[in-house]
Protein backbone atom coordinates (compact mmCIF):
# COMPACT_ATOMS: atom_id res chain seq x y z
CA UNK A 1 0.00 0.00 0.00
CA UNK A 2 0.98 3.35 -1.07
CA UNK A 3 4.01 1.67 -3.04
CA UNK A 4 4.94 4.78 -5.79
CA UNK A 5 4.78 3.00 -9.28
CA UNK A 6 6.98 4.63 -12.37
CA UNK A 7 4.62 4.54 -15.45
CA UNK A 8 6.75 6.45 -17.78
CA UNK A 9 10.13 8.30 -17.52
CA UNK A 10 8.38 11.26 -15.57
CA UNK A 11 4.92 9.96 -14.71
CA UNK A 12 4.44 7.57 -11.27
CA UNK A 13 1.24 7.21 -9.30
CA UNK A 14 1.23 5.67 -5.46
CA UNK A 15 -1.08 3.32 -5.44
CA UNK A 16 -3.91 3.37 -2.52
CA UNK A 17 -7.28 3.22 -2.14
CA UNK A 18 -7.64 6.20 -3.84
CA UNK A 19 -4.90 6.62 -6.17
CA UNK A 20 -3.01 9.36 -6.11
CA UNK A 21 -0.88 10.39 -9.60
CA UNK A 22 2.59 12.45 -9.87
CA UNK A 23 3.93 14.14 -13.17
CA UNK A 24 7.63 15.19 -11.91
CA UNK A 25 9.31 18.12 -13.97
CA UNK A 26 12.73 19.38 -12.56
CA UNK A 27 12.21 17.96 -9.51
CA UNK A 28 9.05 19.33 -8.62
CA UNK A 29 6.02 16.99 -8.28
CA UNK A 30 2.60 17.86 -9.29
CA UNK A 31 0.11 15.68 -7.47
CA UNK A 32 -2.56 14.23 -8.93
CA UNK A 33 -5.56 13.36 -5.87
CA UNK A 34 -4.48 13.53 -2.55
CA UNK A 35 -6.32 10.32 -0.97
CA UNK A 36 -9.11 10.63 1.98
CA UNK A 37 -7.45 12.24 4.91
CA UNK A 38 -4.02 13.38 6.65
CA UNK A 39 -2.52 9.59 6.55
CA UNK A 40 -2.72 9.73 3.01
CA UNK A 41 -1.30 13.24 2.82
CA UNK A 42 1.77 12.19 4.91
CA UNK A 43 2.21 9.16 2.54
CA UNK A 44 2.42 11.40 -0.41
CA UNK A 45 4.97 13.31 1.13
CA UNK A 46 6.69 10.52 2.34
CA UNK A 47 6.95 9.66 -1.03
CA UNK A 48 8.15 12.39 -2.44
CA UNK A 49 10.95 12.93 0.78
CA UNK A 50 12.34 9.47 -0.42
CA UNK A 51 12.73 10.70 -3.87
CA UNK A 52 14.00 13.94 -3.19
CA UNK A 53 10.83 15.34 -5.05
CA UNK A 54 9.75 18.89 -4.18
CA UNK A 55 5.81 19.34 -4.15
CA UNK A 56 4.59 21.97 -6.80
CA UNK A 57 1.11 21.69 -6.09
CA UNK A 58 -2.25 19.97 -5.93
CA UNK A 59 -4.48 19.16 -8.76
CA UNK A 60 -7.70 17.57 -8.24
CA UNK A 61 -9.89 15.57 -10.69
CA UNK A 62 -13.17 16.10 -8.71
CA UNK A 63 -14.51 17.04 -5.17
CA UNK A 64 -15.08 14.27 -3.66
CA UNK A 65 -14.03 13.47 -0.34
CA UNK A 66 -11.79 10.75 -1.39
CA UNK A 67 -9.80 12.47 -3.75
CA UNK A 68 -9.29 15.70 -1.62
CA UNK A 69 -8.92 14.35 2.04
CA UNK A 70 -5.34 15.71 2.11
CA UNK A 71 -5.58 18.57 0.43
CA UNK A 72 -5.42 21.03 3.74
CA UNK A 73 -2.52 19.13 5.35
CA UNK A 74 -0.65 19.52 2.22
CA UNK A 75 -1.04 23.08 1.99
CA UNK A 76 -0.57 23.94 5.52
CA UNK A 77 2.80 21.83 4.94
CA UNK A 78 3.97 22.45 1.94
CA UNK A 79 2.59 26.24 1.02
CA UNK A 80 1.14 25.34 -2.54
CA UNK A 81 -1.79 26.10 -4.50
CA UNK A 82 -4.71 23.53 -4.77
CA UNK A 83 -6.20 23.45 -8.53
CA UNK A 84 -9.59 22.07 -9.80
CA UNK A 85 -12.18 22.39 -12.64
CA UNK A 86 -15.67 24.74 -12.58
CA UNK A 87 -17.87 24.50 -9.70
CA UNK A 88 -15.71 21.53 -8.26
CA UNK A 89 -13.60 24.26 -6.70
CA UNK A 90 -16.34 25.73 -5.02
CA UNK A 91 -17.01 22.22 -3.98
CA UNK A 92 -13.41 21.61 -2.32
CA UNK A 93 -13.70 25.11 -0.49
CA UNK A 94 -16.77 24.59 1.28
CA UNK A 95 -17.04 20.48 1.79
CA UNK A 96 -20.05 20.50 3.44
CA UNK A 97 -22.18 21.23 -0.20
CA UNK A 98 -21.07 17.75 -1.03
CA UNK A 99 -22.64 16.21 1.80
CA UNK A 100 -25.72 18.36 1.10
CA UNK A 101 -26.09 17.55 -2.12
CA UNK A 102 -26.10 14.11 -1.85
CA UNK A 103 -28.65 14.59 0.80
CA UNK A 104 -30.66 17.42 -0.79
CA UNK A 105 -30.85 19.72 2.67
CA UNK A 106 -28.55 20.46 5.52
CA UNK A 107 -27.16 16.93 6.26
CA UNK A 108 -27.21 14.67 9.57
CA UNK A 109 -23.51 14.60 11.17
CA UNK A 110 -23.90 11.15 9.92
CA UNK A 111 -23.17 12.41 6.43
CA UNK A 112 -20.47 14.86 7.53
CA UNK A 113 -17.72 12.46 8.44
CA UNK A 114 -14.73 11.60 6.56
CA UNK A 115 -16.21 9.36 4.20
CA UNK A 116 -18.36 12.71 2.98
CA UNK A 117 -16.57 15.73 3.40
CA UNK A 118 -13.06 16.56 4.03
CA UNK A 119 -11.43 19.77 5.80
CA UNK A 120 -12.10 22.83 3.57
CA UNK A 121 -9.12 23.88 1.08
CA UNK A 122 -8.30 27.07 -0.92
CA UNK A 123 -8.63 26.10 -5.15
CA UNK A 124 -7.83 28.14 -7.78
CA UNK A 125 -9.16 27.27 -10.94
CA UNK A 126 -7.37 24.87 -13.52
CA UNK A 127 -7.28 27.15 -16.32
CA UNK A 128 -4.73 29.29 -14.31
CA UNK A 129 -2.82 26.58 -13.52
CA UNK A 130 1.27 27.16 -15.07
CA UNK A 131 0.89 23.45 -16.22
CA UNK A 132 3.83 21.88 -17.97
CA UNK A 133 4.20 21.98 -21.81
CA UNK A 134 2.46 18.98 -23.10
CA UNK A 135 0.58 18.59 -19.90
CA UNK A 136 -3.70 17.90 -21.48
CA UNK A 137 -7.14 18.31 -19.49
CA UNK A 138 -9.94 16.23 -20.55
CA UNK A 139 -13.33 17.07 -19.34
CA UNK A 140 -14.80 13.99 -18.07
CA UNK A 141 -18.35 15.30 -16.67
CA UNK A 142 -21.06 12.95 -15.18
CA UNK A 143 -19.25 11.27 -11.97
CA UNK A 144 -19.50 15.05 -10.74
CA UNK A 145 -20.22 18.11 -12.76
CA UNK A 146 -17.09 19.21 -13.47
CA UNK A 147 -14.61 16.26 -13.00
CA UNK A 148 -11.65 16.17 -15.60
CA UNK A 149 -8.92 13.31 -16.26
CA UNK A 150 -5.23 14.34 -17.12
CA UNK A 151 -3.03 13.44 -19.62
CA UNK A 152 0.93 13.77 -19.04
CA UNK A 153 3.57 14.59 -21.92
CA UNK A 154 4.48 11.46 -21.42
CA UNK A 155 1.30 10.36 -22.41
CA UNK A 156 -0.30 8.26 -19.46
CA UNK A 157 -3.55 9.27 -18.96
CA UNK A 158 -5.19 9.64 -15.30
CA UNK A 159 -8.76 8.49 -16.14
CA UNK A 160 -10.11 10.02 -12.28
CA UNK A 161 -13.56 7.66 -11.67
CA UNK A 162 -14.70 8.40 -15.63
CA UNK A 163 -14.79 4.22 -15.42
CA UNK A 164 -15.85 1.88 -12.46
CA UNK A 165 -13.84 -1.20 -12.50
CA UNK A 166 -15.61 -4.37 -13.02
CA UNK A 167 -15.49 -6.02 -9.85
CA UNK A 168 -16.68 -2.59 -8.35
CA UNK A 169 -19.83 -3.08 -10.53
CA UNK A 170 -19.94 -6.67 -10.17
CA UNK A 171 -20.52 -6.19 -6.39
CA UNK A 172 -22.75 -3.38 -6.24
CA UNK A 173 -24.44 -3.04 -10.00
CA UNK A 174 -24.56 0.45 -9.66
CA UNK A 175 -21.94 3.05 -10.07
CA UNK A 176 -22.00 6.73 -8.96
CA UNK A 177 -23.08 9.31 -11.31
CA UNK A 178 -24.63 12.16 -10.54
CA UNK A 179 -25.56 13.44 -14.19
CA UNK A 180 -26.47 11.22 -16.68
CA UNK A 181 -26.27 12.92 -20.03
CA UNK A 182 -22.62 14.28 -19.27
CA UNK A 183 -21.72 10.81 -18.09
CA UNK A 184 -22.64 9.33 -21.57
CA UNK A 185 -21.00 12.13 -23.24
CA UNK A 186 -18.00 11.30 -20.86
CA UNK A 187 -18.11 8.05 -22.26
CA UNK A 188 -18.13 9.26 -26.09
CA UNK A 189 -14.56 11.00 -25.00
CA UNK A 190 -12.84 8.10 -23.48
CA UNK A 191 -13.44 5.76 -25.74
CA UNK A 192 -11.77 7.87 -28.55
CA UNK A 193 -8.56 8.47 -26.10
CA UNK A 194 -5.27 6.33 -26.98
CA UNK A 195 -2.36 7.05 -24.58
CA UNK A 196 0.44 4.57 -23.52
CA UNK A 197 -1.49 3.66 -20.09
CA UNK A 198 -4.76 4.96 -18.27
CA UNK A 199 -4.37 5.09 -14.57
CA UNK A 200 -7.73 5.00 -12.72
CA UNK A 201 -8.61 6.31 -9.75
CA UNK A 202 -9.30 2.96 -8.50
CA UNK A 203 -7.73 -0.27 -9.30
CA UNK A 204 -4.74 -1.29 -11.66
CA UNK A 205 -3.96 0.37 -14.57
CA UNK A 206 -5.00 -0.68 -17.72
CA UNK A 207 -4.21 -0.12 -21.42
CA UNK A 208 -7.88 -0.75 -22.90
CA UNK A 209 -9.93 1.87 -22.40
CA UNK A 210 -12.85 0.89 -24.66
CA UNK A 211 -13.55 -2.16 -23.39
CA UNK A 212 -13.47 -0.94 -19.58
CA UNK A 213 -15.96 2.15 -21.34
CA UNK A 214 -18.30 -0.70 -22.82
CA UNK A 215 -18.65 -2.30 -19.68
CA UNK A 216 -19.45 0.86 -17.84
CA UNK A 217 -22.12 2.42 -20.52
CA UNK A 218 -23.72 -1.39 -20.01
CA UNK A 219 -23.82 -1.41 -16.71
CA UNK A 220 -25.87 2.46 -16.79
CA UNK A 221 -28.16 0.95 -19.37
CA UNK A 222 -28.55 -2.22 -17.65
CA UNK A 223 -29.58 -0.18 -14.77
CA UNK A 224 -32.28 2.21 -16.78
CA UNK A 225 -34.21 -1.11 -18.28
CA UNK A 226 -34.19 -1.94 -14.27
CA UNK A 227 -35.97 1.00 -12.93
CA UNK A 228 -38.08 1.25 -16.37
CA UNK A 229 -39.54 -2.43 -15.24
CA UNK A 230 -39.45 -2.04 -11.90
CA UNK A 231 -42.12 1.29 -13.20
CA UNK A 232 -44.08 -0.35 -15.08
CA UNK A 233 -45.72 -0.50 -12.12
CA UNK A 234 -45.82 2.53 -10.30
CA UNK A 235 -43.58 3.27 -7.75
CA UNK A 236 -42.62 5.99 -4.94
CA UNK A 237 -39.25 6.42 -4.27
CA UNK A 238 -38.36 4.52 -1.55
CA UNK A 239 -40.48 1.26 -2.51
CA UNK A 240 -38.14 2.17 -6.15
CA UNK A 241 -34.27 1.83 -4.12
CA UNK A 242 -35.88 -1.21 -2.18
CA UNK A 243 -35.98 -2.47 -5.78
CA UNK A 244 -32.75 -1.60 -7.13
CA UNK A 245 -31.37 -2.83 -3.12
CA UNK A 246 -32.93 -5.97 -3.35
CA UNK A 247 -31.99 -7.02 -7.90
CA UNK A 248 -28.40 -6.42 -6.95
CA UNK A 249 -28.01 -7.98 -3.23
CA UNK A 250 -27.29 -5.07 -1.43
CA UNK A 251 -27.74 -4.49 2.00
CA UNK A 252 -28.81 -0.85 3.35
CA UNK A 253 -27.40 1.13 5.45
CA UNK A 254 -28.18 4.75 5.69
CA UNK A 255 -24.86 5.92 4.19
CA UNK A 256 -25.56 3.37 1.05
CA UNK A 257 -29.25 4.54 1.59
CA UNK A 258 -28.22 8.35 1.31
CA UNK A 259 -25.16 7.74 -1.62
CA UNK A 260 -27.49 5.15 -3.87
CA UNK A 261 -30.31 7.18 -3.38
CA UNK A 262 -28.85 9.76 -4.66
CA UNK A 263 -27.46 8.39 -7.80
CA UNK A 264 -31.54 6.73 -8.59
CA UNK A 265 -32.35 10.24 -8.23
CA UNK A 266 -30.07 11.52 -11.02
CA UNK A 267 -31.33 7.95 -12.73
CA UNK A 268 -35.20 9.35 -12.89
CA UNK A 269 -33.92 13.03 -13.88
CA UNK A 270 -32.44 11.64 -17.26
CA UNK A 271 -35.49 9.16 -17.38
CA UNK A 272 -37.63 11.91 -17.08
CA UNK A 273 -36.03 14.44 -19.10
CA UNK A 274 -35.47 10.99 -22.10
CA UNK A 275 -39.53 10.82 -21.73
CA UNK A 276 -39.08 6.88 -20.47
CA UNK A 277 -40.76 7.48 -16.89
CA UNK A 278 -43.43 10.24 -15.67
CA UNK A 279 -44.08 11.53 -12.51
CA UNK A 280 -47.42 10.45 -11.14
CA UNK A 281 -49.06 11.97 -7.59
CA UNK A 282 -51.55 10.04 -5.97
CA UNK A 283 -52.77 10.51 -2.77
CA UNK A 284 -50.32 13.10 -2.25
CA UNK A 285 -47.71 10.83 -2.88
CA UNK A 286 -45.39 10.96 -5.77
CA UNK A 287 -45.10 7.96 -8.40
CA UNK A 288 -42.91 7.32 -11.01
CA UNK A 289 -44.77 5.48 -14.05
CA UNK A 290 -42.93 3.79 -17.05
CA UNK A 291 -44.50 5.42 -20.14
Amino acid sequence: MYECIQVAENTYYIASPSNTGLYVENGEAWIIDTGIDTRAGKKIAKRLEENNWKPKAVINTHCHADHIGANAWLQKQFDIPVYANGMDCMFIENTLLSSMALWGAYPPRALQGVFFTAENSKVTPIQNAPLPQDFEIIPFSGHSLFMIGLRTPDNIVFTADELCPPHILEKYGIGYNYCLEGYFKSLETAERLEAKLFVPAHGEPFADIRELAAINRKSVLDVCRLIITLCKTPQHFDMLLQGVFNHYGLNMTFAQYTVTGSVLRSYLSWLYDEDALEPVILDNILYWRAK
